[in-house]
């Protein structure tokens, strides 16, 4: 019983944990050329990089959609 209790907590814990550690994606610019991708979100920024949206998004295909209306990019790496 002690282990069926324990298990179904640590179930209960990996699934409200979940969402946390779901990938997520960001729009950034190339400082030097201006080019701009949707990357995996990163909690340390990008080297030599700025972010242009403080938007994250949950799918590549929903942020390299959103990359399309960002003005400040010259051109888009997909």
């Amino acid at each position: 019983m002690k282990k069926l209790i324990a298990a179904a907590l640590f179930a209960s814990v990996v699934v409200v944990a979940s969402p946390a550690f779901a990938i997520t994606f960001s729009l950034i610019q190339d400082l030097d050329t201006g080019n701009c991708a949707a990357v995996v979100t990163s909690p340390n920024g990008w080297p030599g990089m700025k972010a242009v949206s403080e938007t994250t998004y949950a799918s590549q295909d929903e942020a390299d959609k959103a990359l399309d209306s960002v003005k400040a990019c010259k051109s888009f790496v997909r």
